[in-house]
């Protein structure tokens, strides 16, 4: 049966055998370190332990609190719940045990507190109001918390190693992929100029076919040379002084042949640029890789330009292309290693997901930067700043490695 808020102040009527009784319980608490507290039908207390007034009303007398209720006390969230709690014993008879909750009452709030409330029943049984005690368990509490975070660490860490499990599952796919498809085709047109049967043939067609398929694999050695010899930011570099435009038209030169067999129109200009500091070796592989994604993601017929110019005390390179774009969602990503765009992977274009991570750390090795500016279908443009003056501490060599 629901009961209506207890009132502050109220007061229950006298009997000599439980006034005598609550005299003896009275100056059992009154020494009591344990926070424990009776309340009558209607939640309002009859007796308070000394260690329940130390921990939730400091200052007050025990007397004091006779017939008041946790609304005289608390605030009214806690005594709420507290009262409906107490109710809900007097109705059903059934203790709660064990409760824990953060001790806000005491003013505490990284404290908790369990409490048990049980049932008050007089010596015919009948229920005559609630009797509870609490204990400060935030020790134990904290103990828990910190077991359970342990437990979950190495949960953790496995899921990290069943993650990198993964990735070099997908990376040993890919470069077996990479290297499969470059040597069969290489020891196919090897097989044919072979054969008697097409020595009357033009060789020029098969040569071409194994020249190309060769730098492929090239390329993708030394991909992983890069990768296993160097970590993300710390790439050795030999650094000159040298003519950066001179390098990308070098490179330019020496990917024609690639844009060719797409019919991409490779073009290339440079304004007056100074000699700049930098590794020359380290700066043709860069610019080599972003001609050479330019060309593979460029559709027959297209366009990359390369172009090079100063903006104020800063050399910049870019190469723009007229291919499939990037997706906005992968832009943030392009330069980890091994990550391939959706486009790659849809389109299955060939690649490891490294070129993009080696010419960052190029750049990052410089001092410079690297943006793109990409739309997916509109084409890329990433462009290359790198500072005129070599940064403090650079070492000058003569001579490249």
């Amino acid at each position: 049966m629901a009961m209506s808020q207890p009132q502050p102040g109220g007061r229950r009527e006298s009997n000599p055998q439980d006034d005598l009784k609550l005299t003896c319980l009275s100056n059992l608490l009154s020494a009591a370190e344990e926070r424990v507290c009776f309340k009558d039908l209607l939640s309002r207390f009859l007796l308070v332990s000394a260690g329940w007034i130390a921990a939730y009303a400091p200052g007050r007398a025990a007397e004091e609190l006779v017939g008041q209720t946790d609304f005289d006390i608390f605030g009214r969230e806690h005594a709420m719940a507290t009262f409906e709690d107490e109710q809900q014993i007097i109705r059903t008879g059934r203790p709660i045990v064990g409760k824990v909750e953060r001790g806000t009452r005491d003013g505490q709030p990284d404290a908790w507190v369990s409490t048990t409330t049980m049932p008050l029943r007089d010596d015919g049984g009948q229920i005559i109001g609630t009797f509870g005690i609490s204990r400060d368990v935030t020790a134990q509490v904290e103990a828990e918390n910190a077991l359970t975070r342990h437990a979950q660490q190495p949960s953790t860490q496995n899921e990290g190693l069943r993650e990198l499990d993964g990735l070099k599952d997908d990376f040993l796919g890919l470069v077996s992929h990479e290297l499969r498809t470059p040597l069969t085709s290489i020891i196919g047109y090897a097989r044919l100029l072979r054969d008697q049967r097409t020595s009357n043939l033009s060789t020029d067609q098969f040569a071409e076919v194994i020249q190309k398929n060769a730098h492929r694999l090239l390329r993708l050695v030394e991909d992983l040379l890069f990768l296993s010899q160097n970590q993300p930011g710390e790439l050795p570099v030999e650094l000159r002084s040298a003519d950066l435009a001179d390098i990308a038209a070098s490179v330019v030169e020496e990917m024609r042949p690639e844009a060719q067999r797409k019919h991409i129109d490779l073009a290339f200009c440079a304004a007056a640029v100074p000699r700049l500091v930098l590794d020359p070796a380290r700066m043709a592989q860069l610019v080599g890789n972003l001609i050479s994604n330019a060309v593979k993601f460029t559709p027959d017929g297209g366009r990359v330009e390369v172009s090079v110019g100063m903006d104020e005390d800063q050399a910049v390179l870019s190469v723009a292309d007229t291919g499939v774009g990037i997706p906005a969602a992968d832009q943030a990503r392009i330069f980890e290693r091994f990550f391939r765009t959706a486009i790659a992977t849809r389109q299955v274009i060939p690649g490891t997901g490294l070129g993009l991570a080696i010419a960052k750390d190029i750049v990052d090795a410089h001092h410079g930067t690297i943006a793109v500016d990409s739309a997916e279908g509109r084409g890329s443009t990433f462009r290359i700043r790198i500072p005129r003056q070599a940064q403090p501490g650079t070492t000058m060599t003569s001579e490249v490695t």
